[in-house]
């Protein structure tokens, strides 16, 4: 386990200090958003993965993804089931950018909604969506209240909303997330989701592949938890 967790610090060493790499995660900008961007990318692509496969996308279903981030993965998520409509919100306009660059055939052919909003005042109607979900997003919520209140408005009756996240434990070898970062362990974000008014929740584990990053072997713990909207 040590031996992951110096890997991963070992990373992110020749990095920008911890604090600005923090800032950006949090919110993309500037010259250094394609860095951290591309990083994204190869760090979250298991779990984007779990994610995609615990949702089990179905024909026709509108899903909404919460901080798209680049958008690189959306094609698989488009693939997984026929006629599906998805919007990717993001509060980046850097990522935002970079989504629509990703993806211009499926906006061009009007299965890719892409738009720069607040996770916490979403510019779409009540009961959109069938399926919302966000990756490495809630660590960012500083109150999620205001967040699950409006995942819930735009769901569907009986709409799931899905959180793709690392363990805690896995979360403490980015030195990083001591700069405002809130972390969950899995029965803390039930208990939350529970309090908001979500139920029938299950929880998706799956040991990531390792990852040649820099020479360095790393692999993480990615978690998707699985809550219903409830009346």
């Amino acid at each position: 386990m040590f031996d992951i967790l110096d890997r991963i610090r070992n990373y992110f060493k020749d990095s920008p200090d911890p604090k600005f790499i923090a800032e950006q995660l949090r919110k993309p900008s500037g010259n250094f958003a394609g860095n951290i961007g591309s990083k994204m990318n190869i760090v979250n692509e298991p779990l984007f993965d779990l994610t995609l496969d615990t949702m089990q996308p179905g024909p026709g279903e509108n899903i909404l993804e919460i901080g798209s981030g680049t958008g690189k993965y959306i094609d698989r998520l488009l693939a997984a089931s026929d006629d599906l409509r998805v919007c990717a919100v993001d509060h980046s306009g850097e990522m935002i950018r970079m989504t629509r660059q990703n993806n211009r055939d499926e906006i061009d052919t009007g299965q890719l909604e892409v738009e720069l909003a607040q996770s916490d005042d979403l510019p779409f109607p009540d009961a959109s969506f069938d399926k919302v979900f966000c990756n490495m997003v809630v660590y960012f919520w500083d109150d999620p209240q205001p967040h699950l209140s409006e995942v819930k408005r735009v769901l569907t009756e009986d709409g799931t909303f899905y959180t793709g996240l690392r363990t805690r434990e896995s979360m403490f070898a980015f030195p990083f997330v001591e700069h405002g970062f809130t972390l969950y362990t899995i029965d803390a974000w039930k208990g939350i989701l529970y309090e908001q008014g979500f139920g029938n929740i299950e929880v998706c584990f799956r040991r990531d592949p390792a990852m040649d990053i820099d020479g360095n072997q790393i692999s993480l713990e990615s978690c998707c938890i699985a809550a219903v909207k409830e009346a």
